[in-house]
């Protein structure tokens, strides 16, 4: 293992650990301060969908970024979503219109809905 990685796990041990001083380590105000950002942060992600860092993305990239988004399945940014429609051909039916995906090889291609003739 590196030193960095080592100095990270023993680090983390010690302020995880219910045995450490760290309150006493660290100034009241410090961690008065860390807990209200963490208070904020909370009620700006339950009100926007976005963390504080995503609206800093956002506004460095000029795109809608939300970590959110990413939990769900989606892109990290809308913009870099794929929003285009897939191909569909409609076919009258008797009492409706019938739609798939790929062109239906009985119909024929002039008996499309939408086609001009």
């Amino acid at each position: 293992m590196r030193a960095h990685q080592i100095l990270l796990i023993v680090s983390t041990t010690v302020l995880v650990s219910a045995c450490s001083d760290f309150y006493n380590m660290v100034p009241r105000p410090l961690i008065k301060t860390v807990g209200n950002v963490s208070i904020i942060s909370a009620g700006v992600t339950m009100a926007t969908d976005k963390t504080l860092v995503d609206h800093i993305v956002s506004y460095r990239s000029g795109k809608d970024c939300s970590t959110v988004r990413t939990e769900q399945g989606r892109t990290y940014c809308r913009e870099d979503e794929d929003n285009s429609m897939p191909e569909m051909y409609c076919y009258r039916s008797i009492a409706d219109v019938t739609c798939y995906s790929e062109p239906n090889p009985a119909r024929s291609e002039t008996g499309l809905v939408g086609d001009v003739q």
